[in-house]
């Protein structure tokens, strides 16, 4: 113990002088990609493709670590990564050539462009899903289904047939030009415009009008790149070792197709830094088109005075520090990425990592590194609480722009926020975890703690309603009386489901020793079944999250994932049905109490799932 004693202040001394080190800022490239092969072997990365660049150099092009594990392949400049959504920028691009030419407007009507397309507006006529809604994602389209993602067949559909398998999706759930909420079909959509209107296919487009004039003659967005000798391959980490994820082809090349090494990324970067005006002299782009890419036209939450964030797929990369970076990210099976440049600073950067992790730390570093000269900006001056223009708007808000419709779900069980007042401050607090603190930055604006600009706004979307937006979500007023009962229901839902699952098995096991009236078994175990197919469920589900290029074909995970939810709904009816009909027979009044609470409870989950879409999964055929 004494010696324990005599070697804990040396051990708390080491201790703190590793974290001072790893504290110390990185100040030269070299430093920087030491800490980032660190961040790779903490997070299991492989590799990563890398470029830094100034307007006018390159202050690194290269990689760091294995395009290839198996055969320790290192990855180098012109190694290819697959860098997903960053595809979106690419056809923007295209589409603003369109733009330029004459051949469309961003508040061209896409159902006059192309009326062939399955497009389900019920406020078409009043609000029709234009051109930039689909480049902002504020068309009210769902994302992707799950079986619409990766394309498992052995051929790609093309023009209408590609947006066809979209159609599920493409059906506004909320006015057009409202909420922002990600969607990949849109930008399906979006490539189908290109490929209408320019004559070609999109990527022969793109190749020909932007991949070429740039000099990025190794990128490609071949659907099917699991061939090409230069690709590194995606991996995922696993029980101690790396599992190869195979390069599947997607349904939606318009919304990450792309391929790229770092030598084309740094072409691309310069190509955003120098104003859109290539060092080779192509005329790709005239400037002017950087305003309308940076800016947000289309959503309430540019209405209500936020500064830009998502455009014309562009948007804001971090909110935090010295400064601020736009550009996009990527994430596709086995990798992740990033492109972000700074046009004031005349800095940017781009990297893909081929272990599926997230970029976030490795954006952090390397934002760091490239203001390390840049001096900080003074605090954002105080701004007093406009207390009689907020008083209006404090209450209870509920999320209304779902990724996703069965995401959907999420907030509609777990309850509401509310929106206190708090002093001069105003605080977001959800039901359960730390609120967040709001600061003003104008009447009806407002921003997080270490930010410097507006990211929350308070306003009134088109019907009436109070609206709380930002640059990350939308939230709709909520019943300030009644905000308790969704979340009061989901917890007795969940000690039902417990406590009946638990008292199904006692009952089972009487049930087969005879001890329970025959025409009483079914009332109770059906609570039991119904439980199980929930768990099944969710078995499923987490199965398919690891092999997701399962669905879309017909597999044990992808029936059962379906038709789990569905199964737990008629174990529920069936139940509630048996229990009210059988109600006198039961010699316990407690018990038939019990298990009418129940499938009353089991019955509201149910019609839960149904509204947000989990009864009509079909995820064995696409």
């Amino acid at each position: 113990m004494k010696k324990l004693l005599l070697i804990l202040p040396l051990l708390v001394g080491l201790a703190a002088s590793a974290a001072r080190a790893q504290r110390r800022p990185v100040t030269t490239v070299s430093e920087l990609t030491d800490s980032l092969e660190s961040i790779m072997r903490r997070q299991h990365m492989p590799g990563l493709l890398l470029t830094l660049v100034a307007r006018d150099s390159v202050l690194f092009e290269g990689g760091l670590g294995l395009a290839d594990v198996e055969n320790h392949k290192p990855v180098t400049a012109h190694t290819l990564f697959r860098v997903g959504s960053v595809t979106k920028s690419f056809v923007a691009v295209g589409l603003l050539q369109l733009v330029e030419q004459g051949k469309l407007r961003l508040d061209d009507e896409v159902r006059k462009l192309a009326p062939e397309i399955p497009l389900e507006n019920p406020w078409e006529a009043t609000d029709p899903v234009r051109v930039v809604h689909l480049l902002e994602h504020t068309a009210g389209f769902d994302d992707m289904h799950l079986n619409h993602i990766y394309n498992p067949t052995a051929t790609d559909p093309r023009g209408p047939a590609a947006v066809q398998v979209f159609r599920e999706e493409l059906r506004c759930r909320w006015r057009p030009g409202e909420r922002m909420s990600y969607s990949n079909p849109g930008y399906q959509l979006a490539g189908y415009l290109l490929e209408k209107l320019s004559g070609q296919p999109y990527e022969t487009y793109l190749a020909e009008r932007v991949l070429r004039p740039l000099g990025m003659p190794e990128a490609t967005f071949a659907l099917r790149p699991a061939a090409h000798p230069k690709l590194a391959r995606g991996y995922a980490y696993a029980e101690g070792r790396y599992r190869r994820v195979e390069a599947l082809p997607i349904y939606s090349g318009p919304a990450g197709s792309l391929s790229a090494s770092a030598a084309d990324m740094t072409r691309w970067v310069q190509f955003f830094l120098r104003d859109f005006r290539p060092a080779n002299g192509a005329v790709v782009l005239q400037p002017d088109f950087l305003r309308e890419i940076e800016t947000t036209h289309s959503s309430l939450a540019a209405r209500a005075g936020l500064p830009a964030d998502y455009g014309l797929a562009n948007h804001v990369i971090n909110r935090k520090g010295k400064a601020t970076f736009r550009g996009h990210g990527g994430g596709i099976g086995g990798f992740s990425s990033t492109f972000a440049y700074n046009r004031e600073l005349g800095l940017g950067y781009a990297l893909s990592n081929n272990g599926d992790q997230s970029t976030k730390a490795l954006d952090k570093l390397i934002q760091e590194f490239l203001l390390r000269q840049v001096p900080a900006p003074a605090e954002p001056a105080p701004v007093a609480l406009d207390a009689a223009a907020v008083a209006p708007f404090l209450g209870h808000y509920e999320g209304a722009a779902p990724r996703n419709a069965l995401t959907g779900i999420n907030s509609y069980l777990l309850g509401d926020r509310q929106l206190l007042r708090q002093g001069q401050l105003l605080l977001l607090k959800p039901l359960v975890g730390a609120a967040d603190t709001l600061l003003p930055t104008g009447t009806l604006t407002f921003r997080l703690p270490g930010q410097r600009v507006a990211s929350f706004a308070l306003t009134h979307d088109r019907d009436g309603r109070r609206a709380l937006v930002s640059s990350t979500g939308y939230f709709l007023e909520a019943s300030n009386t009644w905000w308790w009962v969704r979340p009061t229901l989901f917890a007795l839902s969940l000690l039902l489901i417990v406590s009946s699952s638990l008292a199904g098995l006692v009952w089972l096991i009487l049930a087969l020793r005879r001890l329970v009236p025959r025409g009483q078994v079914l009332p109770r175990l059906l609570p039991l079944l119904a439980t199980t197919a929930l768990v099944v469920t969710f078995a499923a589900f987490a199965y398919l999250a690891d092999h997701i290029w399962l669905t879309g074909t017909l597999q044990p995970s992808s029936v059962l994932a379906s038709l789990g939810p569905l199964a737990f709904a008629v174990f529920t009816l069936a139940g509630l049905l048996l229990t009210v009909l059988r109600f006198r027979q039961f010699r316990s009044r407690p018990v038939a109490w019990f298990l009418l609470f129940t499938y009353a409870s089991l019955g509201w989950l149910a019609y839960a799932l149904a509204a947000h879409g989990w009864l009509s999964l079909r995820l064995w055929t696409v």
